[in-house]
């Protein structure tokens, strides 16, 4: 429900990303049959990798865990996330596996990282969009 609600506010600046020539990439742990399913329901126009190894997830540090996805903030958000339209739906991918929100700026620079330390716990789209607009800078987000 999270990853979808995530696509859906990216997709709502998709527009700006493309002014500043910035790709939009999503990567997923699911099968190719339910990646067909987001892009096409979530409108998804970004390109979509398959990783169900996890290892770019474990190379990015993202976090995993019961808890991460089921503990009590992370359930108070997920309420907060169905008011506004999104569900959980059938299971795709690892449910454990929390994401990410990353702004890669030239040659492998790193200019903007956001781990998801809970379910539902996403990256600020303003902040986002600064260090995709001054890739030269590195950003750190002010709450992970």
């Amino acid at each position: 429900m999270f990853a979808r609600q995530q696509a859906a506010d990216l997709m709502n600046v998709k527009k700006q990303l493309d002014e500043m020539g910035v790709a939009l990439v999503a990567v997923g742990s699911g099968t190719p049959e339910q990646a067909r399913v987001f892009i096409e329901k979530f409108k998804f126009e970004g390109e979509v990798y398959l990783d169900p190894s996890l290892a770019a997830y474990n190379a990015f540090r993202l976090k995993r865990g019961f808890w991460r996805t089921l503990g009590p903030c992370s359930i108070g958000r997920g309420f907060k996330t169905m008011f506004r339209g999104f569900h959980q739906g059938r299971k795709a991918g690892d449910l454990w596996q929390q994401g990410g929100l990353f702004v890669m700026g030239p040659g492998n620079q790193v200019v903007f990282a956001h781990r998801n330390g809970r379910a539902g716990k996403q990256a600020d789209l303003n902040i986002v969009l600064k260090a995709a607009a001054e890739p030269g800078i590195p950003i750190e987000p002010a709450v992970q």
